[in-house]
């Protein structure tokens, strides 16, 4: 039985950035700084996957808004607006992108 979470940035171009826990960590606390996310806002989502030793393996995930400061530092983190909600694409992808290299998993049905 494992726990892994995955942290991800959706920028509103489009690019999806994953961070390391100790990035986002760091990030989270104000002791570490994104330069190239400086004065933007993005959207967050954090995936949780849980194999929990059986043949299923639960997902959860949770979404937010940043906004960062000039010097690429949190500023504020918020539910995420109407115009900044995560779509299902884009959390599809997310979710996708996280299970990939799993031999457990076979295809994914939604």
């Amino acid at each position: 039985m494992s726990t892994q979470i995955r942290h991800f940035v959706l920028t509103l171009d489009g690019r999806i950035r994953e961070f390391s826990a100790e990035q986002a960590a760091r990030v989270a606390a104000g002791a570490g700084a994104v330069p190239d996310l400086a004065d933007a806002r993005v959207r967050y989502l954090q995936v949780v996957v849980d194999d929990g030793g059986s043949n299923e393996i639960r997902i959860q995930t949770a979404g937010a808004s940043l906004q960062f400061d000039s010097q690429g530092r949190i500023r504020e983190a918020r539910a995420p607006k109407d115009d900044e909600q995560i779509s299902r694409f884009e959390h599809d992808a997310v979710v996708q992108w996280t299970l990939r290299g799993r031999p457990d998993v076979g295809p994914v049905f939604h």
